[in-house]
């Protein structure tokens, strides 16, 4: 788009540093729009290329991700994260996710099938999938990488094109992967990007084929009525509240390690991250003390990309969401709950710091166990057993993601099909979002839909049926033609009585 003096521009700003990076153009709704326009008149020739041509291109594009080096540069900076998340998180993703959509996965999702209609021996039924079209892919701030491009890979791989919106707090990565698609000179208008607020967002959600969006359950709400009343598809991952269940026969090291990198990943700006502890009363003290010694052995600081430096916990890109954590500490403190480590914020490093925070005495009603804090804080819930500590978990309107600990593995699988959450982790965190072979998505208010897995590619592609004679069957289907379409005949509801409770036992 052409930016003339008129053109409102948006200032991205580095959160560790508060200094701004870059101005982008804002795009208009009107924008958008044509971005659907030339994705709609690209599309087709983008599903008719054989499936291998669409892999060697998605490929050559996840190499150059993993080999530019502008890309770990640019989502550190934008994001405020360390480079090993930006590196060995992000663009692992990605690339994984490159690999699985355009591998066997890829071709299976899309390749026909015969089924055999038990009434009609003489028939065949084909099921065809076939590509849906434009997708708007609705991406969030926290990943400005996995949750944006990744998000489209899977759509693109089954031969749709993509208008990717990301958030206007984090545009760069989305705008350099862009050029990156035309510089390894990949079909144009297939994979674009769009620029913008909400109203962008709405633009997309009225024009596209198709919606996937991540972002927040008040937005998502939005989205899926506006699909609904247009009658298209859409994929929300709308957030969790995810428990991590401790049992007194745990590893308690390994449990706490887990914890706390679950926890403060990324700063807490983590979908599936751990938001609640429940650990069982014989081993609360034990945990909780080697959880604060491990929270305060962390190192938080600004990971500038010049610099060769070895950092845990970056910034919060998001300052709301520090403001957020600070309500639900002054909340869970007038409850009765205790900051054992951390709870403020750190503007002695950049403006964008919060400490770790490690709250204790947190019971179920308080504001931190309710609702998703998506920042660096962590509070521990105390459980008598077992059955509580599954009752707890389970206390909540989201859905997407949990973890339980225990030295039992048969013990923890048992009760991880009592925890509502579309993924389950047995003696591990987070590990769940790098196996895209199988399915991840939420249940309750977590959203609709699944990423990942053969399930998580299919949905990208419409279903159609096709229903024929047989080879050397047509004589048959010709004579039960005669007999089961007008006119119809007395002789031939005889037979089917006849016929009806032998077949039919």
């Amino acid at each position: 788009m052409a930016v003339t003096m008129t053109t409102p521009l948006l200032e991205v700003v580095n959160p560790a540093t508060g200094v701004p990076i870059q101005s982008v153009p804002a795009q208009s709704r009107e924008d958008a729009q044509a971005a659907v326009s030339r994705a709609r008149e690209a599309q087709p020739a983008w599903a008719a290329m054989p499936f291998s041509e669409r892999k060697r291109a998605l490929r050559r594009l996840a190499h150059r991700l993993a080999t530019d080096p502008e890309v770990v540069p640019t989502l550190m900076r934008e994001s405020g994260k360390p480079r090993f998340e930006a590196e060995a998180i992000e663009v692992l993703y990605a690339c994984e996710m490159t690999r699985f959509a355009t591998g066997r996965a890829g071709r299976l999702a899309l390749r026909d099938e015969v089924r055999n209609p038990f009434l009609f021996p003489w028939k065949r039924a084909s099921v065809l999938r076939q590509a849906v079209g434009v997708v708007g892919v609705i991406g969030p701030w926290n990943w400005p990488l996995l949750n944006n491009y990744g998000d489209a890979v899977a759509p693109l791989a089954m031969g749709n094109a993509v208008v990717l919106k990301p958030s206007p707090v984090t545009p760069l990565t989305s705008l350099l992967v862009e050029r990156l698609w035309r510089e390894e000179g990949l079909p144009e208008n297939v994979f674009q990007v769009v620029v913008g607020g909400g109203e962008i967002g709405e633009a997309l959600v009225d024009s596209v084929d198709m919606v996937f969006f991540t972002g927040s359950q008040a937005t998502g709400r939005k989205v899926a009525q506006a699909a609904g009343a247009r009658l298209v598809p859409c994929v929300l991952e709308l957030g969790g509240n995810s428990p991590m269940v401790v049992l007194g026969d745990a590893d308690l090291e390994r449990a706490a390690r887990a914890a706390v990198w679950s926890g403060f990943a990324h700063s807490g700006q983590v979908c599936i991250r751990t938001e609640r502890v429940i650990v069982e009363s014989s081993v609360h003290d034990r945990f909780v003390e080697r959880c604060l010694a491990l929270t305060n052995a962390l190192r938080q600081g600004h990971d500038d990309p010049d610099e060769d430096r070895e950092l845990d916990v970056g910034a919060v890109t998001f300052a709301p969401q520090m403001e957020r954590a600070e309500r639900q500490i002054a909340q869970a403190r007038g409850a009765g709950a205790r900051v054992a480590s951390g709870g403020q914020r750190r503007p002695e490093i950049g403006p964008g710091f919060f400490a770790p925070t490690v709250l204790v005495g947190v019971t179920p009603d308080m504001d931190v166990s309710r609702e998703e804090t998506f920042g660096p804080v962590l509070p521990v819930i105390r459980a008598a057993n077992a059955d509580e500590a599954i009752r707890i978990a389970n206390e909540t309107s989201h859905g997407l993601s949990a973890a339980i600990w225990s030295g039992d593995g048969r013990r923890a699988a048992e009760l991880a099909r009592r925890l509502d959450a579309g993924t389950v982790c047995v003696n591990d965190v987070l590990v769940n979002y790098l196996c895209v072979e199988a399915p991840l998505g939420g249940i309750k208010a977590s959203g609709l839909g699944v990423r990942h897995g053969i399930e998580g590619l299919r949905q990208f592609c419409r279903i159609k049926t096709v229903v024929q004679d047989r080879r050397l069957a047509r004589g048959v289907s010709a004579f039960a033609g005669r007999h089961l379409q007008f006119p119809y005949k007395r002789r031939v509801l005889r037979v089917l009585e006849w016929v009806l409770p032998r077949l039919y036992r």
